[in-house]
């Protein structure tokens, strides 16, 4: 009789445990929603305007500014396919990987400060789907160390 209650308190408490990765654990979809919330605001965001808080001037050739804008948002949408199937880190630093290459065309046409300004953009990617780091990817386009 003694076994049997203590299997049937250690069923018990098994079954509160919350199921680790489970699509019923509604903190899952609950995070997957509010990353893809946050993409979906970021690209909706208007793109390299002047901010006196990151004392960023801004671009003025509007044809340079849509082309960095289409860019950027590219990569939010690369981030936002890696949010919704099966994210992981390596899956987003590969998309940052790709979406760096893509403005590796203009780099010598942006100042130092539009340099920083697209960094800064995927700094705030990063931050959105909670990757700790790009694995200095950034630093390296940035800074090419």
């Amino acid at each position: 009789m003694k076994k049997f209650g203590r299997v049937f308190i250690l069923l018990f408490f098994i079954s509160l445990t919350p199921k680790l990765n489970s699509s019923n654990d509604p903190t899952v979809g609950s995070t997957k929603s509010i990353v893809i919330n946050g993409l979906e605001s970021f690209i909706k965001e208007k793109k390299f305007l002047p901010d006196a808080v990151l004392m960023y001037p801004g671009i003025t050739n509007k044809a340079l500014k849509t082309k960095l804008t289409e860019l950027i948002n590219e990569s939010a949408k690369d981030f936002l396919e890696v949010a919704s199937g099966n994210p992981s880190n390596e899956n987003y630093r590969a998309k940052i990987k790709l979406g760096l290459g893509r403005f590796d065309p203009y780099f010598n046409e942006l100042s130092s400060e539009d340099l920083d300004r697209v960094y800064k953009y995927y700094l705030q990617l990063i931050d959105i789907v909670g990757l700790k780091n790009s694995d200095d990817q950034l630093k390296k386009w940035r800074y090419g160390s």
